[in-house]
């Protein structure tokens, strides 16, 4: 069984990112833990935008609506008087992972809680957003599980293409409805596979007029939690 990805998207003014990260590093990740998350991870983007590319796995879109959830607003004063007004291009997107290249066969098993060998906390990632013509999504998953994946690539651990399931109830996102994420061991083999256009090209080669909206970043680790009690061995 795998979690649902959650992808969290902003850009931070510059003068107020050290702020940010201490903010997020000691208080709001672990009270995202304490509301039943799986993992947090925060990734910065040297590689596309926006800056910041949070990562987080949970066990369904409810847990936005719970009461545990909605305390981390109102009891972080911090959240609402500064951090909500030092950041832009704010986008929270949940995802179903529909297949997987290089993750283990224990972790994809039913069961009460998800294989920590299945878990992401890689070095860096980089993520392909993209919309996929309703009549290519056999053929563009097949094709990823086959060879689509980058999985030649070095450096390469696994990758992940899933598409939204959900919204987040404040705020719902536009962003493209599918996302390949892929793990990495370095930010130096995430960057080798080239530039957004570089990296598009290889799909928008291989599937024409069937793909749109594609958006590209490489991001690098920044600080990764897991919740000890959420997760099988």
């Amino acid at each position: 069984m795998l979690p649902l990805l959650y992808v969290v998207r902003m850009d931070v003014e510059p003068d107020y990112l050290d702020e940010f990260v201490k903010w997020y590093d000691t208080r709001h990740g672990p009270d995202l833990i304490n509301t039943g998350f799986h993992s947090c991870s925060a990734y910065h983007s040297i590689l596309g935008a926006p800056f910041i590319c949070n990562v987080y796995e949970v066990p369904n879109v409810e847990l936005f609506s719970s009461q545990a959830y909605a305390d981390v607003r109102t009891n972080d004063h911090q959240l609402n008087d500064e951090v909500l007004h030092k950041i832009s291009n704010h986008s929270n997107t949940t995802y179903r992972q529909a297949a997987t290249v290089g993750i283990p066969d224990s972790a994809l098993g039913d069961g009460d809680k998800p294989s920590r060998k299945g878990a992401i906390a890689a070095p860096a990632v980089s993520t392909l957003r993209l919309d996929i013509a309703d009549d290519a999504v056999e053929d563009f998953k097949a094709w990823f599980e086959a060879e689509g994946s980058m999985s030649d690539k070095a450096g390469f651990m696994r990758a992940r293409l899933a598409y939204q399931e959900g919204k987040h109830p404040t705020f719902p996102s536009s962003q493209p409805e599918w996302i390949i994420l892929t793990e990495w061991a370095s930010v130096d083999d995430a960057s080798y596979c080239g530039d957004e256009g570089e990296v598009t090209a290889i799909y928008e080669q291989r599937f024409s007029d069937k793909l749109s909206r594609l958006d590209y970043n490489v991001a690098a680790l920044s600080a990764t939690l897991l919740n000890a009690h959420n997760w099988a061995a």
